[in-house]
């Protein structure tokens, strides 16, 4: 986690975006990515004929940590894995103490010269400020004319034995 912070801090400092996230596929159906418009819910309100598809999570550390950057994310995010319904679920900020060390290059008068110069080095501590949105890619797309199967396959009936229990074959 703290590595994870650490690269997310050093990118920001050399002016590469923090901003990331991931999409992990849980549900039953795999789906081909999805490109219309995504609807948004809030956790609880999801149309009750959606299909879960996997989790979602997106986030972004310092200026650019703001809703208004995260939430275009979670939506591409949630088409990726071929959904059309974005059920957010929770946005989280915390604070981290990141360390590093400062080094300082100092001048002064000497007694022998005009100037001097040092160097001194000290350790410091940044505060970084990480949000992150999390939640569900569901979808409500009818399954194909072509095909008769239901969107998400029936549980597989339990195989009965050949022989019945309790008799030696």
């Amino acid at each position: 986690m703290l590595r994870a912070v650490l690269t997310l801090f050093a990118l920001s400092l050399a002016g590469c975006s923090s901003v990331g996230g991931s999409a992990v596929r849980t549900g039953p159906l795999a789906l081909p990515a999805y490109s219309g418009p995504v609807s948004i819910f809030a956790v609880g309100k999801a149309p009750p004929d959606a299909v879960d598809l996997g989790l979602i999570e997106v986030h972004a550390a310092q200026q650019e940590a703001t809703v208004d950057t995260l939430l275009p994310q979670f939506v591409r995010k949630v088409a990726d894995i071929g959904g059309n319904v974005a059920v957010i679920e929770g946005i989280r900020a915390r604070f981290e103490l990141i360390g590093r060390s400062h080094a300082e290059t100092f001048y002064g008068a000497c007694r022998m010269g005009p100037a001097c110069s040092g160097t001194r080095v000290y350790a410091t501590d940044d505060e970084v400020m990480i949000v992150t949105m999390m939640g569900h890619a569901m979808t409500t797309k009818p399954r194909p004319r072509s095909s008769e199967a239901p969107l998400v396959p029936a549980e597989p009936e339990p195989l009965e034995p050949d022989v019945p229990l309790g008799e030696p074959p």
